[in-house]
């Protein structure tokens, strides 16, 4: 089995929940002005118009991602390709 992905570092802006009940007007307002930026590292599954999807696992046997995360594209303000993966698959013993 071979699977080859994109490495990918991803700087992007997250939607925020300010933790809290109640807040008054000015508390929103310092809130507000700030920003959630976030960068994730995973395999590049996919990117369209609307959304990067990356993965941060991938299951050999079972050919399965794992703790997979959709962007929508217009939050992302970078995409930098780090390298990209080739691999093969490996005996326990690590071996080819």
């Amino acid at each position: 089995m071979s699977f080859t992905k994109p490495i990918v570092r991803v700087t992007w802006h997250d939607a925020q929940d300010n933790n809290s009940t109640w807040a008054n007007e000015k508390d929103v307002e310092e809130w507000g002005s700030t920003s959630c930026v976030i960068v994730s590292v995973g395999f590049l599954v996919s990117k369209t118009e609307r959304y990067v999807t990356l993965a941060a696992d991938w299951d050999d046997e079972d050919k399965n991602y794992g703790r997979i995360t959709k962007i929508p594209a217009q939050m992302v303000q970078e995409l930098q390709e780090l390298r990209e993966i080739g691999h093969q698959s490996l005996d326990a013993a690590g071996k080819k």
